[in-house]
C-alpha cells in the first residue's frame, strides 16, 4: 500500500491495470476516456492535499503514483484536460498574472504545449490552492483574530507560515495561497522598515478594503520586541532560581561569603527582570491603545453612518423643525378648542323643575283667556245635564267645559 491519500482501488490489480494503461482518445472510447480522466484528476487533487503542496510537475506525479514497476501512462493527457478546464495552470503563467508578487518579478510566458514542454515544468493545482486558502483562513480565525490586544489582523509572514505548516508544506505554495487570498480581498502584504514581510488580514468589522500602513508595520515591531523581552524574562527567572538554590546550598555548607555573592547576583537578576517586565507592560499598553484608537475610529464611523441614516429618514418622512413647530401649534389650538367644548358640555342644564306652580297656572290662565276671546262667536253650551243634543248642537260638552276639565286634571297631577 502506498501513501494514505491513494484511493482504495489502489490494491486492486485488475482495476489498476486498466487505469495505469494508455488512455484512448475520447472519440474512440468515450467511457474509457472519461473514467480515467475522472480517476486521475481526483487522485491528483487528493495527492496535493496529502503532500500539502499545490505545485507539481510530471516527474513528481509519476513518483507519487508509481505502482510496482508501472507509472500511469495517461498523465500527460489528463494534465492537458485539466489545463483546458482551468484546474491547473503553469507556474510561469501564474507568476505572469501576478507580476511582482513577493519579489517574483516578470517571467517569460510559456505557451502550453505538451509536445515542447519538459517533464519538469511546474503546474499549480487551483482546487488545492482554494482548499488550502480556506484552511489558512480557518487557522487565522481560530488562533489570531481574537488576540487579546485586538490587533491580530497583522502578523509576520514567517510566524504565520509556521502556524500553517500542517496544511502547507512549502513556501512556494504558501506564497501562491497568499496571493489567492489577496485576489479575493482577504489580506494584503506589506513590509517592515527592515524589509520583513507582514500579512494584514481583512477586518470584517470594517467595510474598508485591506490596506497596509506604517502603523501595521509598527505592530509587528512591537510584538517582536515583546517576544524578545518575554524570552529574556524567562531566562532571568531561571537565573534567579539558580542563584537562589546555590545561595541556599552554600549557606548550609557554611560558606557565607560565596553565598552573599550569589545573593547579590540574584538581586541583580530580579531587578533586571522587573525592569524588563515594566518595559513589556508599557509595550502591551501601547498595543491596547492602538487597538482602542482603531475601535474608536470604527465607533465614530458608526455614529456618522447612523446620523446620516437618521437625517435621511427624517427627510423621507418630511420631518423638519418648522413643520414640527407648525404641527405643535395646531395641536395646542385643537386642545384649546377641545377644552372649550368640554367646558360647554360640563355646564349645568336649565332646571325646569324649578318652575313655580303659580307661574304655570298663570300661563295656563292666559292661554284659557286667549282661547275665550277667540271663541266668542261659538254656539251656547247645552243646558241639559245628561249631555243630550239640542236641535242646533252636535256636541255634548262645550269646548270651554272640555278645557276646564283638562285644567282640573292637570292640577290633580301637578
Amino acid at each position: 500500500m502506498g501513501a494514505a491519500y491513494l484511493p482504495d482501488v489502489w490494491n486492486d490489480d485488475v482495476t489498476m491495470h486498466g487505469l495505469l494503461s494508455v488512455i484512448k482518445e475520447r472519440s474512440v472510447n468515450k467511457v474509457d476516456y472519461d473514467r480515467k480522466v475522472k480517476f486521475w484528476s481526483e487522485t491528483i487533487f487528493d495527492s496535493c492535499i496529502g503532500e500539502r503542496n499545490a505545485v507539481f510537475d510530471l516527474v513528481s506525479l509519476k513518483k507519487r503514483f508509481r505502482r510496482g514497476d508501472r507509472v500511469p501512462a495517461s498523465l500527460p493527457v489528463v494534465l492537458e484536460y485539466m489545463k483546458k478546464n482551468n484546474e491547473i495552470q503553469t507556474l510561469n503563467e501564474w507568476k505572469d498574472s501576478h507580476s511582482g508578487w513577493l519579489g517574483w518579478g516578470l517571467s517569460v510566458t510559456r505557451n502550453w504545449m505538451f509536445g515542447s514542454s519538459s517533464d519538469s515544468e511546474k503546474f499549480v493545482h487551483i482546487p488545492t490552492i482554494k482548499k488550502q486558502a480556506d484552511d489558512v483562513l480557518k487557522i487565522y480565525n481560530e488562533e489570531l483574530r481574537s488576540e487579546v490586544d485586538c490587533t491580530g489582523e497583522v502578523v509576520a509572514y514567517n510566524e504565520f507560515f509556521e502556524r500553517v505548516r500542517n496544511v502547507i508544506a512549502t513556501s512556494e505554495t504558501f506564497d501562491i495561497v497568499l496571493e489567492h487570498l489577496s485576489d479575493i480581498g482577504e489580506l494584503t502584504i506589506g513590509n517592515t522598515s527592515n524589509g520583513e514581510k507582514v500579512l494584514k488580514f481583512k477586518d470584517h468589522g470594517s467595510q474598508d478594503p485591506v490596506k497596509f500602513t506604517e502603523a501595521d508595520a509598527s505592530l509587528v515591531d512591537i510584538r517582536k520586541a515583546m517576544n524578545k523581552l518575554d524570552r529574556e524574562i524567562q531566562q532571568l527567572e531561571e537565573k534567579v532560581k539558580k542563584y537562589d538554590q546555590q545561595c541556599r546550598t552554600l549557606l548550609r555548607n557554611g560558606d557565607k561569603q560565596r553565598a552573599q555573592n550569589f545573593l547579590r547576583q540574584r538581586k541583580r537578576a530580579e531587578k533586571d527582570m522587573a525592569d524588563k517586565d515594566a518595559q513589556y507592560q508599557k509595550l502591551l499598553t501601547m498595543l491596547h491603545q492602538i487597538s482602542s484608537a482603531k475601535n474608536n475610529k470604527d465607533v465614530l464611523k458608526a455614529y456618522q453612518s447612523g446620523t446620516a441614516a437618521f437625517k435621511a429618514t427624517l427627510a423621507r418622512q418630511g420631518l423638519t423643525p418648522d413643520k414640527i413647530h407648525e404641527t405643535m401649534d395646531d395641536v395646542a389650538s385643537s386642545l384649546d378648542e377641545y377644552k372649550e367644548i368640554e367646558e360647554a358640555i360640563s355646564s349645568p342644564f336649565a332646571d325646569r323643575s324649578s318652575v313655580n306652580d303659580d307661574e304655570l297656572e298663570r300661563e295656563l290662565d292666559d292661554l284659557l283667556n286667549a282661547h275665550k276671546n277667540d271663541s266668542l262667536h261659538l254656539p251656547e253650551a247645552p243646558t241639559n245635564r245628561f249631555g243630550l243634543f239640542d236641535d242646533n248642537q252636535d256636541e255634548v260638552e262645550t269646548e270651554q267645559q272640555q278645557l276646564e276639565r283638562r285644567l282640573a286634571r292637570l292640577r290633580e297631577t301637578a
